[in-house]
């Protein structure tokens, strides 16, 4: 099972690279987990004319439980980098803390995960997102 970012969606829909290739891929094998901020941004960046197809495409995905403390371990990882001198975006650290609580990896082309594992060094990157970023 591998968390598909947003970012990896986008490349996915605009059949763009070898990200977009990987999430066929994981589809075709019941292998992609959503998670509630990707749904979030997946649903509001939806137009019309696509959103019922998508939507039915995303509801066959798995959708990764909630974790217990969500809320105060993305805030304390966001704390973390801070003191590094790194900020990503909230959802981000989100996105990151359910991949932690889960123990998946997460596709994505957003270098915010990279410098998130610079505090979450177990935080696992499928290895065809980013350069260097192989799963750890």
């Amino acid at each position: 099972m591998i968390l598909v970012d947003t970012s990896a969606w986008i490349d996915f829909f605009r059949n763009k690279g070898p990200v977009a290739a990987v999430v066929d891929d994981l589809l075709g094998a019941d292998e992609v987990a959503l998670c509630g901020p990707i749904v979030t941004e997946l649903r509001r960046g939806l137009r019309s004319g696509e959103r019922k197809k998508i939507m039915a495409m995303l509801d066959g995905c798995h959708i990764l439980p909630d974790p217990l403390h969500l809320w105060e371990e993305a805030g304390d990882l966001g704390c973390a980098l801070g003191r590094k001198g790194a900020t990503v975006k909230t959802l981000d650290l989100l996105i990151a803390t359910y991949a932690l609580s889960a123990s998946v990896p997460i596709l994505t082309t957003d270098k915010d995960f990279q410098m998130i594992r610079r505090v979450a060094t177990h935080l696992l990157l499928e290895p065809t997102s980013l350069p260097g970023a192989g799963l750890v």
